[in-house]
């Protein structure tokens, strides 16, 4: 096999194993109520990251990069969190091959508001998912 083919097979189960591990959210919990931060988790970066954030996710075997170890965020940080960080590479769609281009991020919609109404919830998504990330370091 080329290694074109290859690359395409590993792409393409990545996007299959996140397909089938990454629930509707919006589906799951009443929008006025929202995801909690660990469902958001579990649903949108769990699949590469792992249930536990150590970069130990089943789609690891599909990645050429491992995932961050996102447990240790604080301490590469100098024992502080970097939150403002976490949220840029949600938000601003860092250039994170993984994560997906602006059009099409691995977490989808969730975190891109439509309208000006929707953007408190977007931020509310955010926080939710930043607080939980900084809930698992160690």
């Amino acid at each position: 096999m080329s290694r074109i083919v290859i690359s395409v097979c590993k792409v393409m189960t990545l996007v299959g194993l996140t397909i089938s591990l990454v629930p509707n959210i919006a589906a799951k919990k009443n929008a006025a109520i929202g995801p909690s931060g660990r469902e958001i988790y579990t649903d949108r970066c769990g699949a590469c990251h792992g249930e536990d954030g150590k970069g130990n996710g089943p789609a690891v075997g599909a990645l050429k990069v491992a995932p961050a170890d996102l447990t240790l965020l604080a301490k590469r940080n100098g024992g502080t969190f970097p939150a403002e960080h976490v949220k840029t590479m949600v938000s601003e769609w860092v250039d994170i091959s993984a994560h997906g281009s602006r059009e099409m991020p691995i977490w989808g919609d969730l975190f891109n508001p439509k309208n000006a109404a929707s953007q408190q919830i977007a931020n509310d998504r955010f926080k939710s998912l930043v607080a939980y990330i900084e809930s698992i370091q160690q």
